[in-house]
């Protein structure tokens, strides 16, 4: 078999493999539809492999959010469709175009899959230096993704906290993408860090422009200065920061005011791999502020109970209770 031929063998078993992860995610998926695909698979030992292929793209364009969701929603109401009319052929192959043509259409999801990841666990903290010179430090249980291109420095935070350095260049802007927003950086130094409701933008020095996918508004922070956006998009005025206590986790240190004694332990489970719990409501409520170390978990407990009128317990496993004192 000639190489044509090969190429041209190869690209139909990628259009079938995407032809049936449309289907098999249609949302109407019959049982025969299954018995099909489970035939097709036995078919050939490289059908398993594409469809596998196939999947992994479906599944990290999906973790992509509102940058790919409408493909991926127009590919699967394609094949209801033509599935409804019997037109099956024309229906794999439509879902396989749209599918393939999401890294056409958008540049950025196929930057996002071309980029380079890196990552901490809990507890840990590492530095990335760029080519450029710029540099990202991690906090503990970060990911991000690093992209270059001759337009744009991009880097994706998946999730955690990071420190950007980052060197001026005026024909390659830097920016930083999370959630529902992003940050555009104008040589600068700054700290993002991304929780489950809320992403947190601080700056050291220098220049960021901030923008939320839901308002037309940007909002510019200058040294000193931080704001927030929530999952919606919706950001919060900008105002004075304390960049001494932010950023004091570059050096090991979690510097903390007036949080509640619930807000502490959920910092303190970002750095260890533990679940702390406090099951009286009048304890969750307790006001906490100090420095407390990172990688001292038994140091930090301790100083709490010595402030409050609380005792640590140790439960099963890696769970730790803390209860009123006796």
């Amino acid at each position: 078999m000639n190489s044509t031929n090969s190429d041209d063998r190869d690209a139909r078993i990628r259009r079938e493999a995407s032809a049936w992860l449309a289907r098999l995610n249609s949302g109407d998926c019959s049982t025969d539809d299954r018995a099909g695909f489970e035939a097709w698979l036995a078919m050939d030992t490289r059908h398993a492999d594409a469809f596998r292929r196939a999947e992994r793209l479906w599944r990290e364009l999906a973790g992509l959010g509102e940058l790919a969701r409408p493909q991926l929603k127009q590919a699967q109401a394609v094949y209801r469709r033509a599935r409804r009319k019997r037109r099956w052929p024309m229906a794999g192959l439509a879902a396989a175009a749209l599918l393939a043509g999401v890294l056409i259409v958008n540049p950025p999801i196929w930057q996002w899959l071309t980029a380079e990841r890196f990552t901490t666990g809990k507890g840990e903290r590492e530095t990335v230096t760029l080519s450029d010179g710029s540099s990202i430090e991690l906090n503990t249980d970060t990911a991000i993704r690093v992209n270059y291109s001759a337009r744009a420095r991009r880097v994706w935070l998946e999730r955690g906290e990071a420190w950007f350095s980052v060197a001026h260049n005026n024909l390659t802007r830097f920016e930083v993408r999370v959630g529902e927003g992003w940050i555009e950086d104008i040589g600068t130094q700054f700290n993002v860090r991304r929780d489950p409701a809320n992403v947190d933008v601080a700056v050291q020095e220098g220049e960021v422009a901030v923008k939320v996918a839901t308002n037309p508004e940007v909002l510019h922070l200058t040294a000193g200065q931080q704001t927030n956006f929530d999952r919606q998009g919706h950001a919060a005025p900008v105002r004075a920061g304390d960049l001494a206590a932010i950023a004091a986790w570059r050096g090991g240190v979690l510097v903390l005011k007036n949080l509640t004694l619930a807000d502490v332990a959920r910092e303190l489970e970002r750095y260890h791999a533990v679940s702390i719990e406090i099951a009286d409501a009048d304890l969750r409520q307790l006001s906490v502020s100090g420095r407390f170390p990172t990688d001292n978990l038994p140091l930090a407990l301790n100083t709490i109970a010595t402030a409050l009128p609380v005792r640590i317990a140790h439960l099963d496993g890696n769970r730790i209770g803390i209860l009123a004192r006796r």
